[in-house]
């Protein structure tokens, strides 16, 4: 009976490290919850909020790194990621950094990986299950002209 209770916790602590492993449990919240509606407004509170974020920050130093979580109202996951700036009035100037992964609201992951360019364009690439939904990766310019680039040169940008 033992050994079977102690298969089954173990069981389910592997189970739990692997759901939703990109944000750590230990990661600080640095800031309140920031609401918006369904325009991606900033609201003042929860009763006429389509979704609401919370800004935290994990590890430290040089590998501190500032991240994200949204939700939807009932609570479900939205959104979590990195990101480099956050426009607390109007979602839609946000800028997202490295992995963001997004979920529908039955909780299926959706996931894009963004990445803030030199000259100011933003590159993103879609991937579901860890890979590359296409052959291609959309860049959006700082003029906002976007234009399709082969996943061959998404090394050239990094560089």
């Amino acid at each position: 009976m033992k050994k079977m209770i102690l298969m089954s916790a173990m069981l389910l602590t592997t189970v739990v490290s692997f759901g939703r492993g990109r944000i750590s449990e230990n990661a600080k919240v640095v800031s309140d919850t920031i609401y918006y509606a369904a325009n991606n407004l900033s609201v003042k509170n929860a009763q006429d909020a389509a979704y609401y974020r919370i800004l935290k920050t994990q590890r430290s130093g040089m590998q501190k790194e500032d991240v994200f979580q949204d939700y939807y109202m009932n609570g479900n996951l939205r959104a979590e990621g990195g990101y480099s700036f956050i426009d607390l009035s109007n979602d839609k100037n946000t800028m997202l950094n490295g992995e963001v992964t997004t979920y529908y609201q039955n909780g299926k992951e959706n996931g894009y990986f963004t990445l803030q360019l030199r000259d100011g364009g933003v590159a993103v690439v879609a991937y579901d299950n860890g890979k590359s939904r296409y052959d291609y990766f959309m860049v959006t310019m700082p003029d906002g002209t976007q234009e399709k680039r082969p996943l061959s040169d998404i090394k050239k940008l990094l560089d």
